[in-house]
């Protein structure tokens, strides 16, 4: 056991589903097999499920959300997260474009299937991009000019100079991009009320089922301690956990480390002065810094 990652976090110590699901302990069948509990195998047992095919396992080694999803910054943001330039030099202007509307249709998803399961994920709208200079103020005046062609029925606005002050109570940046398509979420509260609408729809999850082999053939064969799945499809939806089960993902993989902190409860007067829209926020350097309120 890893004490540090196993240690309870904010996300774990206000979860609002107390699922729980069985080990695989027998020899099963199925169309899609997924390796992975976390947004990745969750939402994709959920899309399948969704378009009607519903014989679909997920294999999750500890309990569903133990990773990246169970203990992310919660943001729920649109953008590409490159200079646009230099991307534009790959793409060109219409791949662009439609590089943005991928990128809100994410966040459009998020917030439709809350609704849709009445998953209560604590979902706030509003989400707010920094600059600290002038460089960074121009690659927000591009991505303005992106996001409104892209979703022109959301309120995205950019601020400068003092107004910046009406969407975040700081004085280091001098411009802010509030797009109400984003906001921030309970990213576990998300996830688990997920599972439940793909369990509720016949997508069968196991926990604590660690795979211990794949076997390729006609069909895939994914072995745990206690049992197997034969399936037609798999997913691998494994993030930085995958280790060496497929070395030919594994070795293509970068791992890095984000930290964060939660604060005890604040004041609603000290709220609303440092963070007027309520929103997620974070700045545009290549290592960013994020926040939002809980």
């Amino acid at each position: 056991m890893n004490t540090k990652i196993d240690a309870l976090n904010y996300y774990g110590a206000t979860k609002k589903y107390p699922l729980h699901f069985p080990a695989l302990q027998e020899d099963i069948d199925a169309d899609v097999v997924i390796i992975g509990g976390g947004f990745s195998g969750i939402n994709t047992a959920l899309e399948l499920a969704e378009q009607g095919i519903t014989n679909v396992v997920v294999l999750e080694a500890r309990h569903l959300g133990y990773g990246g999803t169970g203990r992310n910054g919660g943001q729920v943001m649109a953008g590409i997260g490159h200079d646009i330039e230099a991307v534009k030099k790959y793409v060109g202007a219409a791949g662009m474009e439609t590089l943005f509307k991928i990128s809100n249709l994410g966040a459009g998803i998020i917030r439709e299937r809350i609704r849709k399961y009445h998953i209560d994920a604590d979902f706030v709208p509003g989400y707010g991009y920094l600059a600290y200079n002038q460089r960074q103020l121009k690659t927000l005046q591009q991505w303005e000019k992106e996001f409104k062609a892209a979703t022109p029925e959301d309120d995205i606005e950019l601020y400068t100079g003092k107004d910046v002050q009406q969407v975040i109570g700081s004085d280091v940046y001098c411009g802010v991009l509030k797009h109400m398509g984003g906001g921030h979420v309970h990213s576990l509260n998300l996830l688990l009320g997920s599972a439940q609408a793909a369990n509720s729809l016949g997508v069968k999850i196991f926990e604590y089922s660690p795979v211990v082999e794949v076997s390729y053939g006609k069909t895939v064969r994914v072995r745990t301690a206690m049992g197997s799945v034969k399936a037609a499809k798999l997913l691998w939806a494994c993030d930085s956990f995958l280790n060496n089960l497929e070395p030919e993902i594994y070795k293509k993989t970068l791992v890095t480390y984000s930290y964060q902190v939660s604060t005890e409860p604040l004041s609603s007067k000290l709220v609303e002065r440092i963070s007027p829209l309520r929103g997620a926020f974070s700045d545009i350097r290549p290592v960013i810094n994020y926040y939002r309120l809980t």
